[in-house]
């Protein structure tokens, strides 16, 4: 029976290594080789060892903690399930180096004034900043620059970007992809469900939409607004369909916004994808459900979420903010021929 009382000392001798590739290894595993980090974790493992967090925050300076700040309403996070898949792979990134993950919202001022309160406090190392619905807050960019507050968003940053590092999918290029696939396939009456105005995910689909069909002569494509709901999804198919009956290609920004549109199609008495081809976003587990199964572009949370917080390690160890633009897959299935 080994004591409770573990020390790292302790942990190298029995691991047979050396007292600062322990401290290496239970902060973050950074210049520890596999051989190394296995032996650790195994004798951690046998003794139950738990490192003295508060000791090491006395003595490096830091919480060992990050904020995911979620600028949305708390609600989002039980509603998208975009969000959960990325709190998990953050979370477990986080737990992989020892951190600590602290939960916050704001959507409003008075929440992002008490926010940035704690946040000054020195009681996180670093924020990871999610606004997809509502985009990231100028205001809030600035507070947490002004604060010398390490920083990660999670979309393409509307102010500073050469000192906002960021992690997010390549919208532009995402949106072309899919009307390259319709058009491919026959499209010739187009018309896109965008998500909210204002954030940049919204204006680059939006764009890669737009050019793509302007460089194959079709102008002037309607487009309606929702807000990544299947019902703002029905509304918006209903509006389009009202100024153009002859709609054969659909790309809407989101899945449950597919998934509305497809309801009403069929609601309409158009066949899918004999009558209207529709393509989606995100890949959620609704677009396996629909019917037909939906083709959507697979949005990568799982990688997103490890890379922000590789970088907003990396910028807490002293490194320079940066930037990462994930590509989107294209997923085949049934809601286009």
């Amino acid at each position: 029976m080994f004591s409770e009382k573990m020390t790292i000392r302790d942990i190298a001798a029995k691991a047979g290594v050396s007292r600062a590739t322990v401290s290496r290894y239970l902060n973050g595993g950074h210049w520890v080789s596999a051989e190394a980090a296995h032996k650790i974790s195994t004798v951690i493992d046998q003794t139950g060892y738990v490192a003295n967090g508060h000791a090491r925050s006395l003595a490096t300076g830091r919480s060992n903690s990050a904020a995911f700040l979620l600028g949305e309403p708390q609600e989002i996070l039980f509603s998208d399930p975009n969000f959960v898949t990325l709190l998990r792979s953050v979370a477990d990134a986080l737990g992989q180096r020892g951190m600590a993950l602290i939960m916050m919202t704001t959507d409003n001022a008075d929440e992002e004034k008490r926010n940035l309160n704690y946040l000054r406090g020195g009681h996180v190392d670093g924020v990871l900043l999610v606004s997809w619905h509502n985009g990231a807050r100028k205001s809030l960019i600035t507070s947490l620059h002004d604060i010398d507050m390490p920083l990660v968003v999670a979309e393409y940053p509307s102010i500073d970007v050469d000192s906002t590092s960021y992690v997010h999918v390549d919208d532009y290029h995402g949106a072309g992809k899919a009307v390259e696939y319709l058009l491919k396939r026959g499209g010739k009456h187009f018309a896109m469900i965008a998500g909210p105005q204002g954030p940049s995910g919204t204006l680059d689909r939006i764009r890669g939409f737009q050019d793509r069909l302007h460089a194959a002569g079709i102008e002037d494509a309607p487009i309606e607004h929702g807000d990544y709901s299947l019902a703002s999804g029905r509304l918006a198919m209903q509006r389009l369909l009202d100024k153009d009956p002859s709609i054969d290609a659909v790309f809407a920004s989101s899945d449950p916004m597919a998934a509305g549109a497809l309801k009403t199609l069929r609601e309409q008495g158009r066949r899918i994808p004999q009558d209207v081809q529709v393509i989606g976003f995100d890949d959620q587990p609704i677009a396996k459900l629909t019917t037909p199964p939906l083709t959507t572009l697979h949005q990568p949370f799982t990688e997103i979420g490890t890379r922000m917080v590789d970088q907003l390690v990396r910028i807490i160890d002293g490194e320079k903010p940066s930037g990462t633009t994930l590509p989107l897959d294209l997923v085949v299935r049934d809601s286009t021929r």
